[in-house]
């Protein structure tokens, strides 16, 4: 197939790719010694002297090791001694001249630019006989790190070869440097395992540097062989890759070194992987086709393999690190931690990446897991084995699919890369960036649908796209927008940027738009609705045009009729026998309350808010009087005219009766201990229960029952809500039961009642005015007697 044979092309050139430098350097070289002043131990002698190596252990430490997040002491794993750099002092005339030779040896050797290198002295350690380091990996100690340095001073001693591997390859250096002017050198990227074998006698010292590269604006040069050939050869196979038929969407090539995704750059690759970056930007530049890093990730799942172990270990059953699994049953492979070329951070996420874009292909076949976990047996569930790796990989794409591949990751990140691009034209939009949005709109993901390994749950995107489409003035765009993606998706998260771009789109079809809305949304999400709504009348005030006047009026008259449909009587509580309803109807806030009668008082709509009023008292348990009401009304108060209104006096009134009916007066103490139970069950031990509940004077009660029957009445007085307290006594065979009794619904109904006269209080100060006070004026009375009543209690 042509996919097959463009891909092979490509890895075949990918892999043709000649190595510069090597995952590790090595050098002796005779010069002057550096003068080395150490704090408590003095300056030292070349050869360094047994007496002088006792003084240094005398003010050393034993040197740690890392294991993950944490650091340790043990002896078994490395005996040695190290003094910080901060109680060193190096320095010496002949060595400004002698160390930058070493430097560029090792930068020559690992194929870094020597230019951009800097090395940071971090330790001087000592090995006395018998002293080693096991196998390790060093840790990015500095910013930009990238290998380690270490140069062994003269000291009489043998052995302590440093073994340095990386990749199947190994490579063993002598360290050892026994002349009074000879300095043994090696160097060895970070992430390449490394060990120091034990020092068969004498002694060895080591300075040990950070290696570094420095952040530099320019493309810094880089010693390589002739690029031009494969350059060439590869951008041809690339422009072929965009119209070969059924292509693969991208392709990720997994670099050799590991790389954190903090320190993850292109300016900070190693050797190859810095030569495969080079090329392949040159390529892709050439053949249209976009170039970033990223992080792959690879998770997968199987059951553990027994016989592989041996199975039957009695008490000494193998660590989590020993087990190893069976047939792969489930995996998950992504790309996240996206990095472009010039060092930007790129808003894409997290992205799925197929087997079949993974190259070299069976790259990961052999590879060691980074972290393994082992889920112990259940029930009938053998145990199972979850392993994760982590590598560097260069991801490369035709760029006219870049939208496509992002969006991947979720069209917020698609989005925000489309925004980065208009942030990166001096010349504006263009018809290049509405491009781009009308792909965007085209790909955008139907509400609750997968798009990738992702839902779009999150309105960001949409926020984003409606500022992107505001700020480059995109009417087209924003109508299609407007009418193709937001109202199934709409949320009110994305209200202050949709207002914004009704602008755009002008008085006429903001008006379809919004009608659409309301009939769609007014029942679903009210507040949202209301509060989009608001701010519209915050952008276009009475003062504006006409055309936005009459489009305002014409949208709040409208949400005024649309609200008693919105209003749906809400069912009875049924038995929880009787098969479950549909979901409740939504409840109208405070907020949406105050915007709805705010919004038809200032655009002089009193008949059709006082039709909706009527609503409003109507269903009591969608628009409840006992605090969304009370609470609107008190904002509402304060808008010009409101309160004289006739909707303002009949919300008042209901608001008022309903708080007098239920809290009027004090609720009476309880005077027995009788608990009001529809417990529902009818087995022996609830016909108990509930015969404890109807009991005025019993307390306490307790039921010696097996666990599962405990549970049972468990459940039954937290479902019920009960005021009891239970505990299990665990004495005695079966455990016990102990069920006390308490005022929690008298304790609740004393705070709602508190409420009630704080509502009370906000409805006295917002009374109704001019002719509507008469009417309101009994209710009035009441309340303030209801407030006095509380007040002396």
């Amino acid at each position: 197939m042509a996919q097959n044979r463009i891909v092979n092309a490509i890895e075949k050139l990918l892999q043709s790719i000649d190595r510069p430098g090597d995952f590790c350097a090595h050098g002796r070289l005779l010069a002057p010694m550096p003068r080395l002043e150490v704090e408590g131990a003095g300056t030292l002698s070349f050869p360094v002297p047994e007496t002088q190596i006792k003084d240094l252990i005398a003010v050393a430490e034993r040197a740690p090791y890392g294991r993950g997040s944490r650091t340790l002491l043990d002896t078994s794993v490395r005996d040695c001694w190290q003094i910080d750099a901060r109680r060193m002092q190096l320095s010496g005339a002949a060595w400004r001249d002698t160390f930058p030779r070493v430097l560029a040896a090792a930068a020559d050797g690992l194929g870094c630019p020597a230019d951009r290198l800097d090395a940071q002295l971090y330790k001087l350690l000592v090995y006395e006989p018998g002293g080693f380091f096991a196998p390790h990996r060093d840790t990015e100690k500095a910013d930009g790190m990238v290998a380690t340095l270490s140069i062994s001073l003269p000291a009489s001693g043998a052995g302590g070869q440093l073994v340095v591997r990386h990749h199947g390859r190994e490579r063993i250096f002598d360290m050892t440097a026994g002349e009074p002017s000879e300095l043994a050198f090696a160097a060895f990227y970070a992430d390449c395992e490394h060990e120091v074998r034990p020092v068969t006698e004498g002694h060895k010292l080591s300075l040990v540097f950070n290696l570094c590269l420095r952040a530099d604006d320019t493309d810094t040069p880089r010693t390589a062989p002739d690029d031009t050939q494969p350059v060439e050869r590869l951008a041809q196979r690339l422009a072929d890759w965009e119209h070969a038929a059924d292509a693969p969407g991208k392709l990720a090539w997994v670099l050799e070194h590991d790389y954190s995704e903090a320190g993850l750059s292109f300016a900070a690759l190693k050797n190859r992987d810095a030569a495969l970056a080079r090329i392949l930007a040159a390529a892709a530049e050439r053949a249209g086709c976009a170039l970033q890093a990223a992080i792959l990730h690879l998770e997968e799942w199987g059951a553990v393999d027994y016989s592989a172990v041996g199975g039957g270990w009695g008490w000494d059953e193998p660590d989590d690190d020993d087990l190893e699994m069976g047939e792969v049953e489930d995996y998950d492979q992504w790309l996240d931690g996206w990095v472009s070329p010039d060092g930007n951070h790129l808003p894409f996420g997290r992205i799925h990446l197929p087997p079949a874009e993974l190259l070299p292909r069976g790259v990961l076949d052999d590879a060691e897991p980074d972290e393994q976990h082992v889920e112990e047996a259940t029930g009938n569930a053998g145990a199972t084995i979850e392993r994760s790796y982590r590598r560097a990989a260069l991801v490369l794409w035709p760029r006219s699919r870049t939208i496509e591949v992002a969006a991947c990751g979720g069209i917020d990140g698609a989005v925000a890369w489309v925004a980065g691009e208009l942030d990166g034209r001096a010349g504006g939009a263009g018809e290049h960036i509405r491009k781009l949005t009308a792909e965007l709109i085209d790909i955008w993901p139907p509400a609750g649908r997968h798009f990738g390994d992702h839902v779009d749950h999150d309105a960001r995107g949409r926020t984003r796209m409606l500022r992107l489409l505001r700020e480059t003035a995109d009417e087209t765009g924003a109508l299609r927008f407007l009418r193709e993606v937001i109202p199934a998706r709409f949320d009110g998260s994305e209200n202050e940027a949709l207002a914004a771009i009704l602008h755009v789109v002008g008085p006429p079809a903001a008006k379809d738009f919004l009608l659409d809305m309301v009939r769609m949304h007014l029942r679903r999400r009210p507040a949202a609705m209301l509060d989009l709504l608001w701010r519209l009348d915050g952008l276009h005030p009475a003062t504006v045009a006409s055309a936005w006047r009459g489009t305002l009026r014409d949208v709040v008259r409208a949400t005024l009729q649309e609200l008693p449909a919105a209003l749906p009587a809400e069912p009875e509580p049924e038995d929880d026998a009787v098969v479950p309803r549909s979901p409740r109807p939504v409840r109208f806030s405070e907020a949406a309350v105050f915007h709805l009668f705010a919004l038809a008082g200032r655009r002089g709509l009193a008949d059709a808010a006082a039709e909706a009023a009527g609503a409003v008292a109507a269903e009591p348990r969608i628009v409840t009087p006992h605090r969304a009401l009370p609470a609107a009304l008190v904002k509402l108060c304060a808008e010009e005219g409101a309160a004289g209104s006739a909707a303002y006096g009949l919300l008042w009134r209901h608001a008022a009766g309903a708080l007098l009916a239920r809290s009027a007066e004090p609720p009476a103490a309880p005077g027995d201990w009788i608990i009001a139970a529809d417990i529902g069950c009818r087995c022996e031990h609830c016909e108990k229960l509930r015969a404890f509940c109807l009991d005025p004077v019993a307390r306490t009660a307790r039921f010696p029952l097996r666990k599962d029957l405990r549970a049972h009445l468990h459940q039954i007085i937290d479902r019920r809500r009960l005021d009891i307290d239970h505990v299990t006594e665990r004495r005695g065979r079966p455990f016990t039961l102990v069920c006390t009794k308490n005022r929690a619904s008298h304790q609740r109904r004393l705070a709602e009642y508190a409420e009630d006269i704080s509502c009370m209080r906000g409805l006295v100060e917002a009374a109704p005015g001019g002719e509507r006070a008469a009417r309101c004026a009994a209710d009035l009375d009441r309340l303030h007697a209801a407030v006095a009543s509380a007040g002396r209690g």
